[in-house]
């Protein structure tokens, strides 16, 4: 048995399992099927909302926190494992809401300025990783402090006694625990029943090569991001399609974001498309992340819910799942 069983290797149970176990936490982590290898995998690894002011306090509360650890967290990271999750401060060039009255209430309330810049507004402090290599990096670094992963098990349900969750049962196995915290994502939903439904939100991206300086800073423009990489590369999303688990690819897309990248930065025209997938993102149905202990039954805390923003929320999210464990 032990202390607690971690539901989900994304980003959200990776990091959630990492900031117990170096509160002295013995943690459990199931994954139904490898650490890391969906939602938080796909998507474009930017520290930030995308047009923040559309999203709740909390959302940005835990954005900011976690911007203010992100960078030293990934040296650390990469110290322990040597694996560089490679964290730049690109910056963010915003090309449309920027000036909207939404948007500088948000900035006065934030105290967030930016420098204006041609067709657009240069917010200097944002910074991306490349999510694979976090993601690959912070598995390892769990493994070392000792989280155990038991990867490709699905669970079924949760198991209860006297209004108390014990632990969870999958296919072959019953697991038990004194906490279970629930972080799968788009596929909550699924296997708990929640107040707040989550499902999920397909998104498309692709990446171009191409060389190192086409691209400077991250750019976002009506919905859409073009993202530099450290080796030149350049990543390019994404759709929002509500189409369930469905994760198809589709040539259409993928022409639609090749030419939102070549209209903006011509050069890229003749880039080749070199990788072109799709990824579920956890949306709930109140556009809110949903974080705290389940509503009904004890020992039982949800940390899902995150749709675009698992990454950016990540380390202050999982920080305040530990301290409701540890202080209930």
């Amino acid at each position: 048995m032990t202390d607690c069983l971690v539901i989900g290797g994304g980003i959200i149970g990776m990091m959630s399992a990492r900031t117990l176990i170096m509160a002295g936490v013995s943690v459990t982590l199931l994954d139904q099927r490898e650490c890391g290898k969906e939602s938080s995998w796909a998507g474009g690894g930017i520290i930030s909302p995308l047009y923040p002011w559309r999203y709740d306090d909390l959302t940005n509360e835990l954005s900011f926190a976690s911007q203010i650890i992100y960078e030293d967290l990934c040296l650390q990271i990469f110290e322990d494992t040597g694996i560089d999750p490679q964290y730049i401060q690109s910056g963010l060039l915003m090309m449309d809401e920027y000036d909207l009255p939404l948007a500088t209430q948000w900035m006065n309330k934030y105290h967030v300025d930016y420098q204006p810049y041609a067709d657009g507004a240069l917010f200097s402090n944002i910074a991306q990783v490349r999510n694979p290599r976090l993601l690959q990096a912070l598995k390892v670094d769990i493994l070392n402090k000792g989280v155990d992963i038991i990867e490709y098990v699905k669970v079924n349900n949760l198991l209860i006694k006297n209004n108390k969750v014990i632990g969870v049962r999958t296919k072959n196995k019953n697991y038990l625990a004194q906490d279970v915290i629930v972080c799968s994502g788009a596929w909550s939903s699924k296997w708990l029943k929640l107040v707040d439904e989550v499902f999920p939100m397909k998104g498309q991206m692709i990446i171009l090569k191409s060389t190192k300086n086409m691209v400077k800073n991250i750019v976002l423009d009506q919905g859409r991001y073009i993202i530099p990489r450290k080796d030149g590369r350049i990543l390019v999303g994404s759709t929002m399609e509500n189409v369930g688990f469905d994760n198809h690819i589709d040539i259409v897309v993928q022409k639609s974001l090749h030419k939102f990248a070549y209209q903006r930065f011509s050069s890229l025209f003749n880039a080749k498309i070199e990788h072109h997938w799709s990824g579920f993102r956890p949306a709930s149905l109140s556009g809110k992340v949903i974080l705290g202990k389940h509503e009904q039954f004890e020992h039982l805390f949800i940390n899902t819910g995150h749709f675009c923003n698992g990454l950016n929320m990540a380390p202050a999210s999982s920080d305040r799942i530990k301290q409701l464990i540890i202080n209930a």
